[in-house]
């Protein structure tokens, strides 16, 4: 099945399955979108605070911070502000939605446990847990499970549930869920990380800190859209900068930098965080990852079986994915220690050979930039050795799903998802082969 385009934007070219969506519409409260996550020693990030005085040794503070409304490097920002203290204080191990309820673990050096919890950040606390010696890094992430309503739908129960089973039976058949970056590390109401990591890739600082102020996505409001437009066209950084609404903190930082030293494209673009600077090169290695997988569904490429030239990646016994890869040389079936693994381009990561190599060969070509090219000579910082990303992921149901009577929309359904899904990968690419939406932004992707 064709996907929409805005989907097709960010590398989203197909569906796995082809039975039929229920629709719906999600996040019509942030409530309805639930995440938290899971450490490899099992402990979950809480929601309210344990019982019991803060414990353990160390400088590093491991906490839960329990959010809605907005990322985590926003939520990040607005704590480092709160607390007066260098950004690079503070470590967490993965990003998470705004337009969701998180809980997520982090760690913060040097902090006391009872300032951070009496902190009065709108739309965020933070859970003191306990004291560690070392900072909590994204290799202790082990997953993340979520429950998620869906709402509005139109079909009567039996056909939801018809429908849904129907659709994780095609999965099953598959092989497990394609492995895609989803909507939220390119942004929906704004797709534009890609884009600008592109930019970088490519050596054209300019062009990315232009796209940056200047993009306007299909999701924003009337008055951003008119200011980036007016910005696109003029260049008028005073004018833009009046027209600005107040909230986009980074876009006013650069334009006024730019003001101050026209042509300082580097110095505008290195006013961001370098997490978020590093997140556009890695959301262009995404958007390469979902095109090359994309592709290698529509030309029927199997993914429960490697082809010569395709590259098999080892799992942990936990089934995460290790270092460890090897190239095959002959056909052969994935298992349960080693499976299917696409690269994200960089500049040490080998691409695949045979029908596939020739897939990201074609790919790399049409968007003009080589894996060298990752070393990002422009801002050295941001250069990315590349990876391997199975290509084949299998959620885990935690609980039988529900289907009850909509109380917000009355005359409709809704749907009650719970499951659990490895680090790295997200619950968006399940819920568009259950919902296959038309619209993708009135349906809350």
């Amino acid at each position: 099945m064709k996907a929409p385009e805005l989907e097709r934007q960010i590398g989203l070219e197909v569906y796995a399955t082809s039975t039929e969506g229920v629709g719906g519409r999600i996040r019509q409260l942030l409530g309805d979108f639930s995440v938290r996550e899971v450490l490899l020693d099992g402990s979950k990030a809480p929601l309210e605070p344990p019982r019991g005085p803060v414990g353990g040794r160390g400088s590093f503070l491991l906490c839960s911070l329990v959010k809605e409304g907005m990322d985590t490097l926003e939520a990040v920002r607005r704590l480092v502000k709160a607390l007066g203290i260098p950004d690079g204080l503070i470590s967490f191990a993965g990003l998470k939605d705004a337009r969701a309820k998180t809980a997520q673990f982090l760690t913060v050096r040097g902090a006391r446990p009872e300032i951070l919890s009496q902190l009065g950040i709108r739309g965020l606390y933070v859970i003191p847990l306990c004291f560690r010696t070392e900072p909590l890094g994204p290799g202790e992430l082990a997953a993340n499970e979520f429950d998620i309503t869906i709402r509005t739908i139109e079909l009567a129960r039996g056909a939801v549930l018809g429908r849904l089973d129907a659709v994780l039976s095609e999965l099953a058949e598959f092989g497990g869920l394609p492995n895609f970056f989803g909507h939220q590390r390119f942004g929906t109401a704004r797709p534009i990380t890609h884009l600008v990591g592109r930019e970088l890739v490519r050596g054209n600082v300019k062009k990315a800190v232009e796209l940056f102020l200047t993009y306007a996505g299909p999701g924003e409001g009337p008055r951003t859209i008119e200011a980036r437009s007016y910005l696109a066209d003029t260049w008028d950084l005073k004018g833009f900068l009046s027209l600005l609404p107040r909230g986009l903190y980074y876009e006013h930082a650069m334009a006024k930098h730019l003001l101050e030293k026209p042509g300082d494209f580097h110095g505008a673009l290195r006013l961001l965080p370098l997490r978020l600077r590093r997140l556009f090169v890695h959301a262009y290695q995404a958007y390469l990852f979902n095109r090359f997988l994309s592709k290698r569904i529509a030309y029927g490429l199997p993914l429960a079986e490697a082809r010569p030239g395709d590259w098999l990646i080892e799992l942990d016994e936990r089934g995460l994915p290790t270092s460890r890869a090897i190239k095959v040389i002959s056909t052969s079936k994935t298992g349960k220690g080693l499976v299917l693994a696409l690269p994200l381009p960089g500049f040490r990561q080998e691409l695949s050979s045979g029908a596939q190599g020739e897939v990201e060969k074609t790919i790399l070509e049409e968007e003009g930039v080589r894996p060298e090219d990752f070393k990002v000579r422009v801002m050295p910082e941001l250069a990315s050795p590349g990876w391997l990303r199975p290509a084949l992921v299998k959620p885990d149901m935690l609980r039988a799903p529900e289907v009850f009577d909509d109380e917000l929309n009355p005359g409709h359904r809704a749907l009650r998802l719970c499951f659990r899904l490895p680090r790295g990968s997200y619950a968006t690419v399940l819920l568009r082969e259950i919902m296959k939406p038309e619209d993708v932004l009135k349906a809350g992707f």
